[in-house]
């Protein structure tokens, strides 16, 4: 995965440095200690413990990765203190920019260098305040750039990764990126808690950069990224694409049309009258990038691979795919007549399988078949069961699905499945291919959307870009393609396509709890999996 820094970054990331070492070197001087030595690294931060009279400790602590990051913090404010500035603004000018605080101390005459010393008893009121004020500071700047804890909440990962999995998330792994929308609620994403309104403001919004990643996205690694069709929600179904539900009640209307009326307009029509419907609801919302819902999903595709599903088999340039340990997919299980409900089930669970995964349960005669997700071994170990007359499979063909719930959504093209997917190209950055009405719907959405061109389209069906026939496309970035473990109860790019680089957000690194969520809150506790907890990022979860 490469990195994305505009010119306009580097010149500010030059300027963070120049400022804060030239505050640094006058701040020293007014110390007594000469200003070069701020300039030498890692003897600088002794001297700053010097300064402060922080002494060894702090030295030490200064010096282990990532520890360092927040006890920087907390220097940077002891080095104003030592310059006579305590308070709310001096936590936030030396903590948050001291590029520009750190020189306004060193060049300001009326500023002296006090020494360490005892702080004035404070309020109970003014240190809780100080103390919350350090707090947001401190973890907003960690969540952004380096850690954030997320939730796994479904099943489209199983057994990979659970539903009720907490993990730690590597933002600086791929790179940590600048925030899009700066002015931001601190710890919420995009909805404030209990109130729900939005947690945001998109009065500024900055253009897309990320820092170097420390590795790349390898194929078959597990990476939490933003949702890309999350741009526009439709705020009582959110678990659902805003764009999904337009096709879907577009295709309804025209069957409705084409059975009860014997007309049948073009698609393009019925979806524009849905989509009318639902702008003129006032349930819209629009996100940005950033504040899209976070996903988590195996990258089984990388920039320039060529990806097709066969038979419930995917395909990567033309070889068979990596294969998870735990991959579920769906299955039928046939009980023996005297099996009741209850012993079926138990029998499922007896295995622990996900409640979630089981989708249905019928008769089929005297027969009880229920459908869930399991893997392999799952399987083989059902059919060894005495109470299992048989095990079986399923396929999901384009009856059940077709061409209006997947990607590319092409009402002219071959219908896709879950279970059998025509190849499709993955674009890199700097590739040019050729547009055809064919492929055109492939790439629709990242020409216009994620790259940000106008497109128009004549009478005739020919495609416009900026006002010139669209015949040829350079990519400006790079995309992956992004399935669940739980392959057929997975939400991932067969419904949407392509994710954009700029949606990435960073890396699984470490299941710290685990617990069945879909228990009451009582029963929770007695479900804890002490087993997954502080299990790191390993093969079964990627490579």
């Amino acid at each position: 995965m490469e990195s994305i820094i505009p010119i306009g970054y580097w010149i500010f990331f030059i300027i963070t440095i120049v400022g804060t070492f030239v505050g640094l070197y006058k701040l020293f001087e007014k110390a007594g200690y000469a200003g070069w030595k701020a300039l030498v690294p890692v003897y600088n931060v002794w001297i700053c413990t010097k300064i402060t009279g922080k002494g060894l400790k702090w030295f030490i602590l200064l010096m282990i990765p990532v520890l360092n990051v927040v006890v920087w913090l907390l220097m940077a404010n002891e080095l104003s203190k030592v310059f006579g500035k305590d308070g709310f603004w001096a936590y936030v000018g030396s903590m948050l920019v001291p590029y520009f605080y750190f020189p306004k101390l060193a060049f300001d005459k009326d500023v002296k260098y006090i020494g360490p010393h005892e702080s004035p008893k404070k309020s109970t009121g003014r240190e809780w305040a100080d103390a919350l004020a350090f707090a947001v500071v401190a973890a907003t700047l960690i969540r952004t750039f380096f850690f954030e804890a997320y939730t796994i909440p479904t099943t489209s990962m199983e057994s990979t990764l659970k539903a009720g999995d907490f993990l730690f998330v590597s933002k600086f792994h791929y790179g940590a990126r600048f925030p899009i929308t700066p002015l931001a609620f601190p710890f919420a994403h995009h909805t404030m808690p209990v109130i729900k309104t939005k947690a945001y403001s998109d009065a500024i919004q900055l253009p897309y950069m990320r820092f170097p990643g420390i590795e790349k996205i390898h194929r078959n690694s597990s990476v939490v990224y933003n949702f890309p069709e999350g741009d526009t929600v439709y705020l009582p179904n959110q678990q659902n694409s805003y764009y999904s539900l337009l096709m879907n009640d577009a295709e309804m209307m025209r069957a409705y049309d084409k059975k009860n009326n014997n007309t049948e307009k073009p698609f393009s029509y019925y979806y524009n009258q849905m989509r009318s419907r639902y702008e003129a609801s006032g349930e819209l919302a629009y996100r940005p990038v950033d504040k899209r819902d976070n996903y988590i999903k195996r990258c089984v595709g990388l920039p320039g691979d060529s990806l097709a599903v066969v038979d419930g088999i995917l395909y990567v340039n033309g070889k068979k795919a990596f294969v998870a340990e735990h991959q579920q997919k769906s299955y039928d299980v046939k009980f023996k007549e005297n099996v009741n409900v209850t012993n079926a089930g138990n029998v499922l669970l007896d295995l622990s399988l996900n409640p979630m995964d089981f989708q249905d349960t019928v008769m089929m005669g005297k027969n009880i078949v229920i459908t869930a997700n399991m893997n392999i071994n799952n399987a083989a170990t059902l059919e060894k069961n005495p109470s299992v007359e048989s095990v079986s499979l399923n396929h999901y063909d384009r009856l059940r699905y077709g061409y209006i719930g997947l990607f590319p959504h092409n009402p002219k093209g071959m219908p896709n499945s879950v279970d059998d997917f025509s190849q499709i190209w993955i674009p890199k950055k700097g590739a040019t291919i050729a547009i055809t009405p064919q492929n055109y719907y492939n790439y629709q959405r990242i020409i216009e959307v994620y790259e940000h061109n106008t497109v128009t389209k004549d009478n005739r069906g020919n495609i416009f870009m900026d006002g010139k026939p669209l015949t040829q496309y350079t990519f400006k970035q790079n995309y992956y393609w992004m399935m669940g473990d739980n392959r057929h109860r997975s939400y991932d790019s067969r419904y949407w396509g392509y994710v954009p680089e700029d949606h990435i957000v960073g890396k699984p690194v470490l299941v710290w709890f685990s617990w069945n969520k879909n228990l009451p809150l009582l029963k929770r506790i007695g479900s804890i999996r002490l087993d997954r907890m502080f299990n790191f990022y390993k093969r079964s979860w990627g490579i």
